[in-house]
């Protein structure tokens, strides 16, 4: 029987510090997983779209293509100077 009940205070327990950090480090481990995943997959849907772009490409790298007007074109040549410099 206590002999002071009205003093008796709801003592809350602090948090275990080697929880804490086990808990940030699988947040971070979980983010850093979220990441890589995600830029796994764009890299390989935009290497995809440039190996299609390639294979696409004419004969005449030169010729102006289908989606493309003149000025669009040798803009777009002009980002790519290794690419096209026998174009420009």
């Amino acid at each position: 029987m206590d002999c002071c009940p009205h003093k008796k205070k709801d003592i809350k327990k602090e948090p275990d510090g080697k929880k804490v950090i086990l808990y940030i480090l699988l947040f971070i481990v979980f983010i850093f997983l979220i990441f890589s995943l995600t830029f796994f997959f764009i890299k390989n849907s935009s290497q995809e779209k440039y190996n299609e772009f390639v294979s696409a490409e004419q004969e005449d790298k030169c010729v102006t293509p289908p989606g493309y007007n003149e000025q669009e074109w040798k803009e777009h040549m002009s980002h790519h100077p290794d690419r096209y410099k026998g174009c420009l």
